[in-house]
């Protein structure tokens, strides 16, 4: 069992919570880090998203051994006095299961329950609540916000700005390239591929989803503000979304949109000046870049007071 208790010198505590999906009745188990406060005081909170896959509210996953950036956010959060509730997802850890074939809209329910539980505590401040999102968190993040006005501000961290389909084709070419594979037979290659994925997404109520999810069409709905911080070395969503993705915000009204591309950071979120997810497990370290931390960290600060 992992630890999720705070660190000896952590001036907030860590508290085991549940919190229940209405919708699908999925009971799922997660951290409250909350800061020490003055009794009777209310703290800002933020709810963190995971990525794609199973992980746990660590969003640590089995792929990547060592890699647990949650809860380096969490605590570089709880040191600056915003509480944060991570959960492990559908499946891992102490959370249900819940009903076969859900989708990222099923997922976003899941975090619409976990703001309707901050809401109700009587030590968090209902309107200073935020959003993280991680890669298809970072898709998620903005799918709440637009049905949701009293949420305060959200974080995408390296969020797709096209549908599953675009970041699909372009994953691939990167690998085959990685590869050494080039014209006729780089083409066949992806023909061959294609056709096997195809077969997967119109079996996979997951991947159906996300094909044809287009995250600019929901930014434009988006109201709060918005941080977006992306690698210059992510090979999994290349860092010109970032850009698109903040024009969509943009084009939709927003005016507090901020987009940060920090050099040499990878989809992981970790220093890495090649940035190949094939080359992860090579890394010396899967720490949460100090500079990543420092901008969320800033940010939120700043609009959540």
């Amino acid at each position: 069992m992992p630890d999720y208790s705070a660190p000896s010198d952590a001036p907030y505590s860590a508290e085991e919570v549940r919190v229940t999906s209405s919708r699908a009745g999925v009971s799922l188990a997660g951290t409250l880090t909350m800061p020490h406060h003055a009794a009777g005081a209310r703290v800002p909170a933020a709810v963190m998203i995971t990525g794609s896959g199973p992980q746990d509210r660590d969003e640590a996953t089995p792929a990547i051994p060592g890699w647990r950036p949650f809860r380096q956010i969490a605590d570089a959060l709880g040191r600056r006095g915003i509480a944060v509730l991570r959960m492990d997802d559908r499946g891992v850890g102490g959370s249900d299961v819940g009903p076969t074939g859900a989708t990222s809209a099923d997922f976003a329910d899941d975090i619409r329950a976990a703001l309707a539980y901050l809401h109700a505590r009587d030590d968090v401040e209902p309107s200073r609540l935020a959003l993280i999102g991680h890669s298809e968190g970072g898709m998620i993040a903005p799918m709440i916000a637009e049905t949701d006005p009293r949420l305060h501000a959200i974080v995408v961290i390296a969020a797709p700005s096209r549908t599953g389909r675009e970041v699909s084709d372009q994953q691939v070419r990167a690998a085959l390239m990685a590869r050494g594979l080039t014209g006729e037979q780089l083409e066949s290659e992806i023909a061959t591929n294609d056709r096997l994925r195809d077969a997967q997404v119109a079996a996979n109520p997951w991947l159906s989803f996300w094909f044809v999810h287009d995250p600019i069409a929901t930014a434009k709905r988006v109201s709060q503000p918005v941080l977006i911080i992306q690698g210059a070395t992510d090979t999994q969503v290349s860092p010109d979304q970032a850009e698109e993705l903040a024009a969509g915000f943009r084009s939709g009204g927003n005016r507090d949109v901020t987009v940060r591309v920090l050099p040499e950071i990878n989809h992981l979120m970790v220093h890495d000046p090649n940035g190949s997810f094939a080359e992860y497990g090579t890394l010396q370290s899967l720490s949460v870049s100090p500079v990543v931390l420092a901008a969320i960290g800033e940010w939120l600060e700043e609009k959540l007071g």
